[in-house]
């Protein structure tokens, strides 16, 4: 592993770790301890608000373990910290806010582990859908602890839920991918949604029950917004020292780009636009919740953050407001407010939809994510709030509808080009690279004439 790569990683290690220490200054060890059982027998359907349930400092610590076991994971099988890194960090940290904890993320993984033994290939192959299919961790926890009991049956039944989940995704996911056209960046979300939509109806006709709960903390907006904005600045601030010279330059490139999945700022732009383009994201979604009158809490705090970890490969300010924008105005004119709670995690996990602006303009992210506040309401009954993904279940549904409409009627922004700088650095690349080649030739020369 490279000298860079292991720096990103340290970075990587103390963001996990910094929850922790958050957590236990917030806490006494033995409020953790009581709280960290509490999460684990949750059912963790949605929405199951782990500071809700347990307060602040346990939750804290049950974020930065499941992060730094993330961040391990991505560790030891050498996945680079580019922009698709980055974003899976982004979203295990998130929901671990609401949904993820340390015990039920494991039989998923176990499975895709037995997936790779059996097709042998690298675990580090599909070590990130893995992490990613942990969207169905709910359905792990309400099993095993089935209405308060952990009995043979129901230990049986969530390992081996947990493990055909893992073993599934990695070809499930491969598939759906094609569907979305691109316009929609959490594929994984939609894929879990397509495979819960039928293990929910098989475990409820053996008996098994799976009913959404809102369990929703409140009165934390100041003291949560202040932490918030004072990380989003210091990521900026972060962003900007690192390449006085090219980083606000290449975030305004960042600002041009369609949100597409296959393009990684952290190539095209480099990390100091990306740090930059995080913290902008960051301040827009923590703002949104604000001005609309949200709740900042465990599930929103989620929901930014996951914002913010898309911010390495496809949201930025440009194509994230249409979308959020279309769904308040859904809030402000259906039978529900832009400020509750669903409606508020529509806004900050709909911009899944970014695509849809960065590609086919303002209006059509206006529009798509209109249609998107009405869809993620009606779209997961099927499952029974079993996926945490719901909005990215609902974001495909909405892509795949809009793309044959859109695509034939309006030309698509399909821009692509790196930033001037990283440019220059791959010519610097390749300079150095024949530069070398001619070395090794002048040197083969004179072995020769020995």
């Amino acid at each position: 592993m490279n000298k860079t790569l292991t720096n990103a990683y340290k970075f990587a290690f103390a963001y996990a770790i910094s929850f922790v220490l958050m957590g236990f200054m917030l806490s006494k060890p033995k409020e953790i301890i009581n709280g960290f059982i509490e999460i684990f027998r949750a059912n963790d359907i949605l929405i199951t608000d782990y500071f809700y349930i347990v307060g602040i400092g346990p939750a804290l610590v049950n974020v930065g373990i499941v992060t730094f076991v993330t961040v391990f994971i991505m560790y030891i099988n050498k996945i680079p910290l580019n922009g698709g890194g980055i974003l899976t960090i982004g979203l295990m940290s998130g929901f671990s806010f609401f949904g993820k904890n340390i015990f039920n993320m494991w039989f998923i993984i176990l499975g895709t582990f037995i997936f790779c033994i059996i097709n042998k290939e690298k675990f580090s192959k599909y070590a990130i859908i893995s992490l990613l299919s942990t969207a169905l961790a709910p359905l792990i926890s309400t099993t095993f602890f089935y209405n308060g009991e952990v009995t043979f049956k129901h230990v049986i039944t969530s390992v081996v839920c947990g493990i055909i989940i893992g073993f599934i995704m990695p070809l499930l996911a491969a598939h759906t991918d094609k569907l979305l056209h691109g316009l929609s960046l959490y594929n994984g979300g939609f894929a879990i949604g397509l495979l819960a939509l039928i293990m929910v109806p098989l475990l409820k006709s053996y008996g098994y029950e799976f009913n959404t709960v809102l369990k929703w903390s409140t009165g934390y907006n100041i003291q949560i917004g202040i932490v918030l904005y004072t990380v989003c600045a210091i990521i900026i601030i972060c962003g900007i020292l690192k390449d006085k010279k090219n980083g606000w330059n290449n975030y305004k490139n960042i600002l041009k780009r369609p949100g597409s999945p296959t393009h990684d700022f952290t190539v095209l732009d480099g990390m100091s636009a990306v740090l930059i383009n995080i913290g902008i994201n960051g301040i827009i979604a923590t703002t949104y919740i604000i001005v609309i009158g949200g709740d900042l809490n465990g599930p929103t705090i989620g929901g930014i953050l996951t914002v913010m970890g898309f911010g390495a490969k496809g949201k930025h300010a440009k194509n994230i407001i249409p979308v959020m924008l279309g769904i308040a105005i859904g809030g402000f004119t259906k039978q529900w407010t832009p400020n509750t709670p669903t409606a508020q995690l529509a806004a900050l996990f709909g911009t899944t939809l970014a695509p849809v602006a960065g590609t086919y303009g303002f209006i059509a992210g206006v529009f798509a994510g209109f249609v998107h506040s009405s869809v993620t309401l009606h779209a997961g009954l099927g499952y029974s709030g079993v996926n945490l993904y719901n909005n990215g279940f609902a974001g495909g549904i909405v892509s795949i509808v809009m793309f044959p409409i859109l695509s034939k009627y309006i030309k698509p922004n399909v821009y692509s080009d790196p930033s001037p700088s990283m440019m220059m650095s791959e010519l610097k690349e390749i300079d150095d690279f024949s530069k070398m080649e001619a070395e090794l030739a002048k040197i083969e020369k004179e072995l020769s004439n020995i």
